[in-house]
């Protein structure tokens, strides 16, 4: 189904353990299994990101500001503004706001749905 959606008009999300919050765009709700799109919003000084990975899922991070860390299998990089990170499926990885102002990526999974899971690595 064809959707136009505008962002500030997206429904937030609180994200667990107060990380920040999360607008769902593109996803299972609108009857796709091939991509699922979501802009997450991590709060200054929240927890990190947990350790996880996607058995079959490629993931992509695209900033929109803010610094972030993610960490990936042993390895920490400083992400900030329009950097686009692909992680491959199954590779460790967490994200956390390193910054002292919201993180904004957009995230995108592909496949999504019922193809999609997260893995806990800790």
């Amino acid at each position: 189904m064809f959707k136009i959606l505008h962002l500030d008009e997206c429904p937030a999300n609180p994200m667990e353990r107060g990380r920040g919050e999360q607008i769902k765009l593109i996803n299972a709700r609108l009857g796709t299994d091939k991509i699922d799109v979501h802009l997450n919003r991590l709060a200054p000084g929240g927890p990190r990101g947990k350790l996880h990975h996607h058995t079959s899922a490629d993931n992509v991070y695209i900033v929109r500001r803010g610094e972030g860390r993610l960490v990936l299998e042993d390895q920490s990089y400083t992400l900030r503004e329009n950097d686009v990170v692909y992680i491959p499926a199954g590779a460790k990885h967490s994200l956390s706001n390193c910054g002292a102002e919201p993180f904004e990526i957009f995230e995108i999974y592909a496949p999504a749905g019922k193809y999609f899971d997260f893995m806990l690595d800790e």
